[in-house]
């Protein structure tokens, strides 16, 4: 299952039972080493998946996007079939590259500034979300070790060097697949205000990777979500990537 979680990685953030309680007496690797390795271990599976982005706006309107996304190595691509948005997220040691266009013809250009804390078509998902910087922040602190999805885990607590939507966030990197397995965000009132659950996998050839993931923007102070964003993929191709 280890493609999964790298999968989950490369999309930016995963989540499981909000009600996790670190353990802080928990032996866990210093940030230095964690940025390290989870460098190492984060080349993406080439892969072409095709599916829907399905929001639930806060009125319980339906709204679908057709979309492509494409991964391979430190690239991801996603194609919105049915808008004239392409955005690319290029990894890079010390932060992401966001980078947008609005057909294949065009060059692309740089998402910076407040830019990056803008929403994608509405849903619920930022610009910045993409990128998964938090765990390369410079203000990254050990919290303690935990158990996400069954697995064991090390929590982590970063805050943003640069303007973000959120005041921090903590999360938690599987200690055995080293991937995240939950990332939540936080206001300055320490409230969760996104939350994502993965409901579901499939099958490509002999690899696992995501069919279903709900993206949450939650009710600040309440265990409720305002909004959800549903990334649907229906069907996928391995070595297809075309990057």
């Amino acid at each position: 299952m280890r493609t999964v979680y790298v999968l989950l990685l490369a999309i930016g953030l995963a989540a499981a039972d909000v009600h996790a309680a670190p353990d802080p007496a928990g032996k866990i690797p210093d940030p230095e080493r964690l940025q390290a390795a989870m460098w190492q271990s984060g080349r993406l599976q080439d892969f072409k998946l095709d599916g829907f982005l399905h929001i639930t706006t806060a009125k319980g309107k339906d709204l679908y996007h057709a979309v492509t996304m494409r991964t391979r190595d430190r690239l991801m691509v996603f194609e919105f079939n049915d808008h004239a948005l392409q955005i690319r997220v290029i990894f890079m040691p010390n932060g992401s590259v966001i980078q947008r266009r609005k057909s294949a013809d065009r060059d692309w250009e740089l998402v910076a500034g407040k830019d990056r804390l803008a929403r994608i078509l509405d849903s619920d998902i930022a610009y910045e979300d993409l990128a998964l910087d938090f765990f390369r922040w410079s203000t990254v602190k050990p919290v303690g070790t935990d158990s996400i999805l069954t697995l064991p885990a090390w929590c982590y607590e970063s805050t943003p060097p640069i303007a973000s939507n959120y005041a921090k966030i903590r999360f938690w990197i599987s200690s055995e697949y080293l991937a995240v397995l939950r990332a939540d965000a936080y206001n300055a009132d320490r409230q969760v205000v996104k939350r994502v659950e993965v409901n579901g996998v499939m099958k490509i050839e002999d690899t696992y990777t995501i069919k279903e993931m709900m993206v949450s923007t939650m009710m600040p102070g309440r265990d409720l979500s305002q909004s959800r964003t549903y990334i649907e993929l229906r069907k996928g191709q391995k070595g297809a990537s075309g990057l």
